[in-house]
């Protein structure tokens, strides 16, 4: 990823990842937390270009929180909201209410799915950070 789509998505310019945020990305248990990748291409020319997730709370299993981050050669072209849907969808199936976000203020298209999305919004704006909650 490009280092703007890093700093999206973390808050936060970052290199590399240590050990245990790799194995946090890619060991998904399913029961509390879902990931979705998008790719293009196929056999050893496959490359993921976007991913959604989404972790239900420990003290609240209806309310989870829910993040993007997406390829910059790929934005644009509604991953990101394609991935929300298939998101929403299966949270519903499992009795998840709510997601919640923090987007950064200044990441205007992510906040645009979520407006786009056809869901009650309630946003609330803290210094640069947006907290977002979306009725499923």
């Amino acid at each position: 990823l490009s280092p703007e789509a890093i700093y999206l998505r973390l808050f936060a310019p970052k290199k590399e990842l240590t050990e245990a945020e790799l194995t946090r990305l890619i060991e998904v248990d399913f029961d509390r937390e879902v990931a979705l990748v998008a790719t293009t291409g196929a056999g050893t020319q496959e490359s993921v270009i976007g991913g959604g997730r989404y972790v239900s709370a420990n003290n609240d299993r209806r309310a989870a929180e829910v993040a993007f981050t997406v390829d910059g050669r790929y934005r644009g072209q509604g991953i990101a909201s394609r991935l929300f849907q298939h998101l929403a969808a299966i949270a519903r199936g499992r009795g998840i209410t709510r997601f919640e976000a923090e987007v950064l203020a200044e990441n205007r298209p992510m906040l645009a799915v979520f407006a786009r999305s056809g869901l009650a919004m309630e946003r609330r704006r803290e210094g640069g950070v947006v907290h977002v909650e979306l009725t499923l």
